[in-house]
């Protein structure tokens, strides 16, 4: 959005190396059951996204203030659009927030989102990966944005951190599990 401050890459995620294997973390999904945050198709991608708006309610007291808060809808609509092509690279997408199941559900029927949200408001994978949190206008800490891409065995293989773009993060996290496919 114009006006909004650029991300920049304060080293929030530095922490999470490719290679390092994460742990089991189960969180409540928008297909009703909890599922892990690393599926069993041959990646998963988990975009980390700090919340989306609500029609009619506004966003939090200096929300578009904040670097690499805004554009949650529009990345979300992007993996949407492009879930064919990761289910054609045998890969799972994760949204995951620290919003509540019924606030996923809400928006996922609303924009209609094809693949699981996942709801870290209890803080389960925040405190699993040290995620950094973003704290503004007396909202809950919402995570910050950065897309994580896994394979079946657990063993993170990127951190895109920050998203510059978020429209565009679906087109790059899926250029970046082609490259990975390549020679397998």
């Amino acid at each position: 959005m114009k006006g909004t401050p650029q991300t920049v890459d304060d080293g929030a995620y530095i922490h999470l190396q490719a290679g390092m294997v994460v742990p089991e973390v189960k969180l409540p999904a928008t297909t009703g059951e909890p599922l892990d945050i690393v599926a069993p198709s041959a990646f998963t991608v988990i975009f980390l996204y700090p919340m989306t708006g609500v029609p009619g309610e506004p966003l939090p007291d200096g929300w578009l203030e904040l670097p690499g808060a805004f554009g949650c809808t529009a990345e979300s609509c992007s993996y949407r659009d492009l879930i064919e092509e990761f289910e054609r690279v045998d890969t799972t997408v994760y949204g995951v927030s620290t919003q509540t199941s019924p606030q996923q559900r809400e928006f996922a029927e609303r924009e209609h989102i094809n693949y699981p949200l996942l709801s870290d408001s209890e803080h389960r994978l925040v405190d699993a990966l040290g995620l950094p949190l973003h704290e503004v206008g007396g909202q809950p800490p919402r995570i910050r944005r950065a897309t994580l891409i896994f394979d079946s065995h657990r063993v993170l293989h990127e951190v895109m951190y920050p998203v510059p773009d978020p429209a565009a993060n679906a087109q790059h996290a899926l250029a970046a599990v082609e490259k990975q496919t390549i020679g397998r």
